[in-house]
C-alpha cells in the first residue's frame, strides 16, 4: 500500500510525503529517522524558504533545530509538478543559495 502524509505548508498549500519515498530517504538518510516527525513544522513555520538554483520547481524549506545533529538546518525538498511533494529530507549546515521566498 501506498499512503501518504499530506502537510499545509507555509503558504496554505498541501505538500504529500508518499509512503515510498519516505522509505527511500530513510535509506539515503538514516539520521532523517531522528527527526523526521518536525517535517510538519518545518513546512509550516520554516525560517527560511528559497528557490533551488537547478530546477525552478524546486523550493527548499529551514527551520534550524538546536537539537538536531548538534545544531542543523532541517531541510525540506518539495518539488512543484501538478501537486507538491517531499522529494527528499536531510539536515545540514548552511543555507543553500537561491532566490529567497519566504520571508520576503
Amino acid at each position: 500500500m501506498n499512503d501518504q502524509i499530506v502537510y499545509v505548508d507555509v503558504f496554505d498549500e498541501e505538500v504529500v510525503l508518499d509512503s515510498t519515498v519516505r522509505r527511500i530517504i530513510l535509506a539515503k538518510h538514516p539520521e532523517v529517522a531522528d527527526f523526521i516527525d518536525r517535517v510538519g513544522e518545518v513546512l509550516r513555520q520554516p525560517d527560511e524558504v528559497r528557490r533551488s538554483v537547478k530546477d525552478e520547481r524546486v523550493a527548499l524549506y529551514y527551520r534550524y533545530e538546536d537539537d538536531v545533529l548538534g545544531g542543523k538546518w532541517v531541510t525540506v525538498v518539495v518539488k512543484s509538478v501538478d501537486r507538491k511533494f517531499i522529494s527528499t529530507i536531510y539536515a545540514t549546515d548552511r543555507i543553500k543559495s537561491g532566490e529567497r521566498i519566504w520571508p520576503k
